[in-house]
């Protein structure tokens, strides 16, 4: 067994494989580190520049070879499993790492801490679509993320919802309890169910220094899906299944992201021109919560007047 695996999920990423590939292969680290490569039936270059990698290094990296397309999260599920090390890092086929002591950093991070379960840090946000400029992924999460190396709760996790760049995060491999459950496979955030599953036993320690890419572009899942039905429905299912893990304090952040869910799909069902359906979860929407049920009742009355 290994001391690091490094969980790599990618498919039609020919133009940035080699790059996260690389800089895996780049880690000065006092112990060893595998790559186990997820390459989930490319329809590109991806699988043949991952099999050349394997033989090229085959002691270090080992690409998994399904017989379909299994999609994000079953391929997610797969390479999560098949990594033996006692720290699990992530790593998207189109991210990358700029630090060759990240692995190391973090590693002595968690064994000075162990009352942490998941170590992540700051990156650099790369797009390439010409709409933004590079900045600091921290940037956004100012009144969230430390500016000083700390520990992060799971409470701030769950109230704040996702504030880690996904090829920061490096977990502690028993906090996961291997294989992922069933369920998994219908999330939309895989990063961030990661997160919560891990911190169900732990907290996370925080380096405020960016150590890797996340790399913004046209064919990432953030874009693809933006404000889809499809999203939005795997966004409720992960929800509800958020909230059937985690401890009752926080039903009330679960209870007020549903809110706003169904709220997004009864404005999507109206796009449509799906009157009835936007009529039901808009209802829906207001009933979720009961304390608030008479304040949406107020504002409909009132919306209802000034006409």
């Amino acid at each position: 067994m290994c001391e690091v695996s490094v969980c790599c999920i990618t498919y039609n990423q020919e133009a940035f494989l080699a790059q996260a590939i690389e800089s895996v292969l780049l880690q000065q680290t006092a112990f060893d580190v595998e790559l186990i490569i997820g390459e989930d039936y490319s329809t590109d270059n991806t699988l043949q520049i991952a099999l050349d990698y394997q033989m090229r290094y085959p002691d270090r990296i080992r690409v998994l070879l399904p017989e379909h397309n299994q999609g994000v999260m079953k391929n997610l599920m797969a390479t999560m499993d098949a990594c033996s090390g006692t720290y699990i890092a992530f790593l998207e086929g189109d991210d990358y790492w700029t630090d060759p002591h990240k692995l190391q950093r973090q590693v002595e991070a968690l064994r000075a801490h162990p009352e942490c379960t998941l170590c992540a840090h700051d990156a650099q946000v790369l797009s390439e679509d010409g709409t933004s400029h590079n900045y600091l992924f921290s940037n956004q999460f100012r009144h969230v993320l430390p500016l000083t190396e700390g520990i992060i709760t799971q409470d701030k996790l769950v109230a704040h919802h996702w504030f880690i760049p996904s090829a920061s995060m490096l977990f502690v491999r028993a906090a996961l309890t291997l294989p992922l459950p069933a369920w998994f496979a219908g999330v939309h955030s895989g990063d961030y169910t990661l997160q919560l599953l891990a911190t169900r036993t732990g907290s996370i320690y925080y380096i405020p220094h960016a150590m890797s890419v996340y790399r913004r572009h046209a064919t990432s899942l953030t874009h693809s899906t933006h404000r889809s039905l499809t999203q939005n429905q795997n966004r409720i299912f992960e929800n509800q299944q958020h909230q059937a893990m985690m401890p009752k304090r926080y039903s009330r952040f679960f209870e007020s992201y549903l809110e706003h869910l169904y709220f997004e799909k009864s404005e999507l069902k109206g796009a449509e021109g799906n009157t009835l359906a936007q009529l039901y979860y808009y209802a829906r929407a207001v009933s979720v919560n009961r304390e608030r049920l008479g304040f949406h009742v107020s504002r409909l009355i009132n919306r209802f007047l000034k006409k």
